[in-house]
């Protein structure tokens, strides 16, 4: 069963950029490990301390901090407008407890028409229950490694 927490979301700011790339690497080499290679893992989180790539981030999507329990981060998302969800991660202690599902819950509400995400194969259970669908298997690279995802779309033609 899931327990709901009492979550407060806010817009990212620069003094986030650490916490969130920790919070990156940590769900990706455990949340994911069970859908990816060692190999993989390593290359998809290999940004994770990237300064410069996370600035720019910040600077052309609009980010959001979900907190829970004293301010702790939980989660994060980010959008590229007008309807790209840029990523989207949830803190491994905070797994099923519908912080993901506030956040999605944010980024909708900021856009119009079919949304658009790369979903990990971690992450395509979650979407699909909230009404996406795959379009397409993608096979991007990273560092040399394909890591696979799917594009997902909500709403409008697929």
């Amino acid at each position: 069963m899931e327990i709901r927490l009492p979550i407060h979301i806010r817009p990212a700011i620069a003094e986030d950029i650490p916490q969130m790339g920790t919070l990156f690497r940590s769900v990706i080499e455990t949340v994911c490990s069970k859908d990816y290679a060692p190999g993989q893992l390593a290359a998809w989180a290999s940004s994770s301390g990237d300064l410069h790539r996370w600035q720019k981030l910040l600077a052309e999507t609009e980010m959001i901090v979900a907190e829970a329990n004293e301010g702790k981060m939980a989660g994060f998302a980010a959008l590229r407008h007008p309807a790209h969800i840029e990523m989207m991660y949830t803190d491994k202690d905070f797994q099923g407890r519908g912080v993901a599902g506030c956040l999605l819950k944010e980024l909708l509400g900021k856009t119009s028409g079919p949304v658009t995400v790369h979903a990990s194969r971690t992450a395509r259970p979650f979407f699909e229950k909230h009404g996406f669908v795959v379009a397409e298997e993608l096979f991007p690279v990273r560092n040399g490694i394909v890591i696979p995802n799917f594009r997902m779309v909500k709403g409008g033609c697929q």
